[in-house]
């Protein structure tokens, strides 16, 4: 009997690499986009937060929007360069007794022109003191 001659296997020596190779490319998309996405997080909470710090003070000192703009604006410089880019504060009376205070701008970005504009507005009563006396 003639046994059939054995196949001699294929190395494998080298296929990992040319996975890496393959694969990496993808694998930093992935991983920018997340992080990408993490940072217009991280710019949309710093953006509501100047919103309510800029509405808190629009509700209690209605007849001084001025007041506000300067509290807003210095909020949005104390959070820190780069979380919150370029920072636009509009405070807008509305209705009976309520204000609307709107704060847009950019968050950092890894790629430029990837990252979107980031808007939070938040709108509240004005604070009315009322004398308790008689």
């Amino acid at each position: 009997m003639n046994p059939r001659p054995r196949r001699q296997r294929r190395d494998d020596s080298g296929v990992s690499s040319v996975e890496l190779v393959l694969y990496m490319p993808l694998l930093m998309l992935v991983i920018l986009i997340a992080v990408q996405f993490s940072l217009v997080w991280f710019g949309n909470q710093a953006a509501s937060a100047v919103a309510r710090e800029t509405a808190r003070t629009a509700r209690v000192y209605p007849e001084d929007r001025g007041r506000a703009y300067a509290e807003g604006y210095q909020y949005a410089a104390n959070i820190g360069q780069g979380v919150l880019e370029d920072p636009k504060i509009t405070v807008t009376p509305i209705g009976d007794g309520r204000v609307r205070v709107t704060v847009t701008g950019h968050a950092q970005e890894i790629v430029p022109g990837l990252a979107p504009e980031v808007s939070q507005t938040v709108e509240g009563p004005l604070e009315e003191f009322q004398d308790d006396a008689p």
